[in-house]
C-alpha cells in the first residue's frame, strides 16, 4: 500500500511539474505562421530580465498605468494613470523624476487620468491628459507650454463633443495626432499651435453580409434601435523617422486584415501585407490554446505598437498577452508571450517599446514594466534584416543561415537567403530556397531570371528545334490532306455503322469525344440517336478528369499551386470528382422526369462526360505550362482555366439540351434547378448524418448508464 501511494504520488508530481513546464514554454516560447496557416513553434526569442515595479524605484506603487514612452535620450516616461501622474526613469531604469502637476500662469494644475504620452527629439512632453480633456505640452525641464483642447469647427466637429484624449504622436513637423475617445473618423490633426485641421486615416469597416441584408427588411424603428455600421477607433499609434504612423485598431468591424495601418501624410494606408497572412495578431478568429483548459476566443485585440529600426515593428495583444514582430514587408518574425502569472508571462499589458536592444512592457494587471532582454535567435534576425536593407548580401545570407541553425522552421529565413542569392546572380539555388521559404514571389522573380539566361544558353538548341516542329506540322498536315482527296467518301458523314469488335467500338467512341467538342450540336445528337458514344468511353473521361485533378493537385507548378500536398489523398479526389458527377446526373434526371424530359439516365451520363473534355485537354498542359511561367504571367494561366471550365459547361448545357429535347429556356432552368436541387440533397444527407450520429450518442449513452447501473 506504501509503495502504492508513493507511486501515484510521483505520477501527479511529475504530471504538475509537466504542466508547469507547457506552461512556461508557452509564456517563454515563440512561434510563427506557414504557409498553410499553422503555428510552428520556434526557439525562444526574449528572456526575462526583470520587473521594475514602482516600489523599487522608491515612487510607490504604480496604479493601471497605461501608457509607456522611450525617448530619444533612453529616458523611459510612464504614464501612471491611477495615480495621475507622469514617472521619467533614466536608460538604467532609476528615477529621475515625478510630474505629477505644472504651473500655468503662476498657478499649479496637476493631471487626472493621464493615458498616453510622447516625447519629441527635442524633448518636448506630450501628454494626452483624458480627466481633464486636453493635451497637454511641456518643455524638456517640465515647464509648461501650452494646451491643445476641445477643437471648435462648425462643419466636422459638433458642439455636443467634448474632447476626451486616449493617445497622441507627434512628428517632425509638430503636427500633432490625437487619438480621441468616440472620435471614429481617424485620427484629429492639430497643427504646431494647438490649430484643429482636421481628420485622417478614418479606418475601413467590413459588415457582415447577412446584417445588410437583414438591414434592408428591417422597418424604419428598428433600423433606429440597431447597431450602425461605424468605423472603430484607433487604440494605439508610433510614428517612423519619415512620418509614417503606425497605429493598431481594437475591434471586430473593421476589415479583419486592416488591424494594423501604416498611414502616410495624406492619411492613406501603405502597410504591406506581402507575408503568408496580413499583420493582425493571431490568424484564426477562436484560437485554442494549446497547454490550457480555457479556450480564449476572439481577435487578437491589438492595444499598442511600436516602430523599430529597419521597419521592423511590433505588436502588443492583450487579449492574449502576447507580442507580434514583423517586417517592413508584413512577415510575421515571431510572436511570443501568454497570458499568465508564470515568471516573464503578461497579465493585462498596456504599451510597449524598445530601450536600445531589451523591450519594455508595460503591464497595468502587474502594475510593472517587464524588461525582456533578446536572444541570440532574435539578434540573429534583426541583424540580418539590417544587412540585407544595407545591401551587405553576403553577411545577410550569413545571418539567415544562423538563423535557420537555430530554427529549420522559419520560412522567412529560406526567403532571406533566396532574396540574397537573387541579388549575387545564384537563381536556381535562389529558386530552391524561395520554394522551401514558400515565397512566391521571390520563386516568380528568380524563375524569370533563370529562365531568361538558360534561353540565352540554349537559344540554338531551342530555334531548331522549333522549325523542326513546324516542318514536322506541315508535312503531316499536307499527307493527311492527300489522303482525304484521293478517298473524299470515306470522310463525309454517313450513316453510321458501328463496328462490331467491342475494343475497336470503345476506341471510336473514345475517339469521338474529339468531334463533339468542337462540333456540339451534331455531336450530342449523334450520341443520343445514333449511339455513337458508350457508357464504357464516358467512365473512361471521368476517371481521366480525377486523373487530371489528382495530378493538378500534386504537379502544378509552385507559383500556382497552393495545395498542402502532405495532404494528398487520391482517393478522396476521386471522391471529389465522382459523387458530384454522380449527384448531377441523378437530380437532373428526377428533375427532367417531372419535365417532360426525353433524356435517360444514360443519356445524361455520356452527355455530361462527354463535355468535361476539355477540362483534360487543357489543364494537363497546362500543369506543365505552369512549371515554366511566372506570377506576372498568371494571366495567361488562369484565362486557359477560365476556358477550359466555360468551353465545358458550355458543351454540358448543349449536350442536356439535346438529350431531353429542351430549348435554351427550359434547358436553363432545369439545369439551374439542378444545381440547387444538388445542394438540398447534400444538406438533407449532411443532417440525415447528424441525426444518426446524435441518435448512436443517446442509444450509447442509455447502453452506458444502464451497465453501470447493472
Amino acid at each position: 500500500m506504501t509503495r502504492l501511494r508513493t507511486t501515484l504520488t510521483i505520477v501527479i508530481t511529475l504530471g504538475i511539474l509537466a504542466n508547469a513546464l507547457c506552461a512556461s514554454a508557452l509564456a517563454q516560447g515563440s512561434y510563427t505562421y506557414s504557409f498553410q496557416r499553422e503555428a510552428v513553434p520556434g526557439p525562444e526569442v526574449y528572456t526575462h530580465k526583470r520587473e521594475v515595479f514602482g516600489q523599487t524605484i522608491g515612487v510607490g506603487s504604480f496604479r493601471e498605468p497605461e501608457d509607456l514612452f522611450v525617448s530619444s535620450d533612453n529616458h523611459v516616461y510612464v504614464a501612471d494613470t491611477g495615480n495621475n501622474r507622469i514617472v521619467i526613469l533614466d536608460e538604467g531604469l532609476n528615477l529621475v523624476r515625478v510630474l505629477d502637476g505644472f504651473e500655468v500662469n503662476g498657478a499649479m494644475q496637476s493631471f487626472r487620468s493621464p493615458r498616453g504620452l510622447f516625447v519629441t527629439d527635442e524633448g518636448d512632453l506630450y501628454v494626452a491628459d483624458y480627466g481633464n480633456a486636453r493635451v497637454v505640452v511641456l518643455d524638456r525641464q517640465g515647464e509648461f507650454v501650452k494646451f491643445i483642447e476641445n477643437p471648435r469647427d462648425e462643419e466636422l466637429i459638433p458642439e455636443s463633443f467634448l474632447f476626451k484624449p486616449l493617445k497622441v504622436v507627434v512628428d517632425r513637423s509638430r503636427r500633432v495626432y490625437v487619438i480621441a475617445e468616440g472620435v471614429l473618423e481617424g485620427f484629429m490633426e492639430f497643427d504646431e499651435y494647438g490649430v484643429f485641421s482636421g481628420f485622417i486615416g478614418a479606418p475601413r469597416v467590413s459588415p457582415d453580409p447577412l446584417e445588410l441584408l437583414w438591414r434592408r427588411i428591417m422597418t424604419d424603428e428598428q433600423k433606429k434601435r440597431s447597431v450602425m455600421f461605424l468605423p472603430t477607433e484607433y487604440s494605439n499609434a508610433d510614428i517612423d523617422s519619415r512620418g509614417f504612423i503606425y497605429a493598431t485598431i481594437a475591434g471586430t468591424t473593421t476589415e479583419s486584415g486592416h488591424v494594423i495601418r501604416k498611414l502616410n501624410p495624406s492619411g492613406a494606408d501603405v502597410l504591406r501585407r506581402n507575408g503568408f497572412t496580413a499583420p493582425r495578431g493571431d490568424v484564426d478568429v477562436i484560437f485554442q490554446e494549446q497547454y490550457l483548459t480555457a479556450s480564449i476566443t476572439g481577435r487578437s485585440y491589438l492595444v499598442d505598437i511600436v516602430v523599430r529600426d529597419n521597419g521592423i515593428y511590433s505588436v502588443l495583444d492583450l487579449r492574449r498577452g502576447r507580442v507580434f514582430t514583423y517586417d517592413d514587408d508584413g512577415h510575421l518574425l515571431y510572436a511570443f508571450g501568454a497570458p499568465t502569472v508564470e515568471k516573464g508571462g503578461l497579465r493585462a499589458p498596456s504599451a510597449i517599446d524598445t530601450l536600445g536592444d531589451d523591450l519594455l512592457i508595460l503591464d497595468k494587471g502587474l502594475n510593472a514594466i517587464a524588461v525582456l532582454e533578446p536572444t541570440q535567435y532574435t539578434k540573429t534576425i534583426h541583424a540580418a534584416i539590417e544587412h540585407l536593407q544595407a545591401g551587405r548580401y553576403d553577411e545577410s545570407t550569413e545571418m539567415w543561415r544562423e538563423a535557420l541553425r537555430l530554427n529549420p522552421n522559419l520560412d522567412i529565413a529560406y526567403s532571406g537567403v533566396g532574396r540574397s542569392l537573387l541579388n549575387q546572380g545564384q537563381f536556381a539555388e535562389a529558386m530552391r530556397m524561395y520554394r522551401l521559404g514558400s515565397d512566391r514571389r521571390g520563386f516568380s522573380k528568380a524563375l524569370r531570371l533563370y529562365r531568361r539566361d538558360w534561353v540565352d544558353e540554349n537559344f540554338a538548341l531551342i530555334f531548331t528545334l522549333a522549325v523542326l516542329l513546324i516542318v514536322a506540322v506541315v508535312v503531316i498536315r499536307v499527307m493527311v490532306i492527300r489522303r482525304r482527296s484521293a478517298r473524299p467518301q470515306e470522310y463525309r458523314r454517313q450513316v453510321f455503322k458501328r463496328s462490331d469488335h467491342w475494343l475497336k467500338a470503345y476506341l471510336e467512341d473514345l475517339k469521338y469525344a474529339f468531334y463533339v467538342i468542337v462540333h456540339p450540336f451534331d455531336g450530342f445528337w449523334d450520341l443520343k440517336y445514333e449511339k455513337r458514344g458508350s457508357i464504357a468511353s464516358a467512365l473512361t473521361i471521368l476517371v481521366c478528369v480525377s486523373i487530371t485533378y489528382i495530378l493538378a493537385y500534386q504537379y502544378t507548378g509552385f507559383i500556382f499551386n497552393y495545395n498542402d500536398i502532405r495532404r494528398l489523398n487520391i482517393y478522396m479526389e476521386l471522391i471529389s470528382v465522382l459523387l458530384p458527377f454522380l449527384l448531377w446526373c441523378g437530380v437532373n434526371l428526377a428533375l427532367t422526369s417531372l419535365a417532360e424530359g426525353k433524356g435517360s439516365f444514360r443519356d445524361i451520363f455520356i452527355a455530361t462526360a462527354y463535355g468535361l473534355v476539355p477540362v483534360v485537354l487543357i489543364r494537363i498542359p497546362l500543369v506543365a505550362l505552369s512549371n515554366v511561367i511566372t506570377l506576372e504571367e498568371g494571366a495567361f494561366y488562369y484565362a486557359l482555366m477560365a476556358i477550359s471550365v466555360i468551353w465545358s459547361g458550355f458543351l454540358v448545357f448543349v449536350g442536356l439540351q439535346t438529350a431531353h429535347e429542351y430549348d435554351f429556356r427550359t434547358n436553363l432552368f432545369t439545369c439551374v434547378l439542378t444545381g440547387v436541387g444538388m445542394a438540398v440533397v447534400v444538406f438533407m444527407c449532411l443532417l440525415f448524418v447528424n441525426v444518426l450520429a446524435q441518435t448512436f450518442g443517446f442509444v450509447n449513452t442509455i447502453y452506458t448508464e444502464m451497465t453501470f447501473r447493472l
